[in-house]
């Protein structure tokens, strides 16, 4: 059974499936971002033991220090950084299609100056094609995604936020062990 769609609206589908990948990535690592804060919005910290270093500090003194756990690990920032599709078509017939109505969603009126907001356009030619097609031995178009993701910097506000946490690191006190 032939099944035909519009160039356009798969290329658009594709485009939305890519955007949405990358929110949800995006939202993953949100969600991750609270595992260094307790439930009172505060870093969560480790205490460490170390000899202390204190100018007073007499042998087998120790100090006390705590540092938030946030700017001691890696922090993994990804984002999507290309996406290769390719897919078995066959062309189908061009169609022209209706112009969108005045007022739709997708074809807004210039109400304001220098309005962003996408514009009626006229009717215009669209290529159908059938993605299910292939050899008898296969159900279907065939289809190949590559999707790649790369690291990336921290935004300015992570960055911002790390250096503050890293800032409030330090020594709170010392003290001898066992007295």
């Amino acid at each position: 059974m032939a099944t035909q769609t519009s160039l356009n609206e798969l290329i658009e589908a594709i485009a939305g499936a890519v955007t949405d990948a990358q929110e949800r990535i995006e939202q993953y690592q949100v969600a991750h971002l609270s595992d260094f804060f307790d439930e009172d919005n505060r870093p969560k910290s480790v205490v460490i033991r170390m000899p202390s270093m204190h100018p007073q500090a007499v042998d087998g003194d120790e100090d006390l220090y705590r540092a938030p756990i946030l700017p001691l690990v890696s922090t993994n920032v990804l984002r999507i950084k290309d996406v290769e599709i390719t897919f078995d078509a066959d062309l189908g017939s061009l169609v022209d299609s209706e112009p969108p109505q005045v007022g739709t969603a997708t074809a807004q009126t210039d109400t304001a100056s220098g309005d962003w907001r996408v514009k009626a356009q006229p009717g215009k030619r669209t290529l159908q094609v059938d993605t299910a097609v292939g050899s008898p031995s296969r159900k279907g178009g065939s289809v190949h995604v590559v999707l790649r993701v790369e690291g990336s910097e921290p935004t300015d506000g992570a960055a911002r936020l790390m250096n503050h946490l890293a800032q409030t690191q330090g020594v709170f006190k010392t003290f001898k062990p066992g007295g």
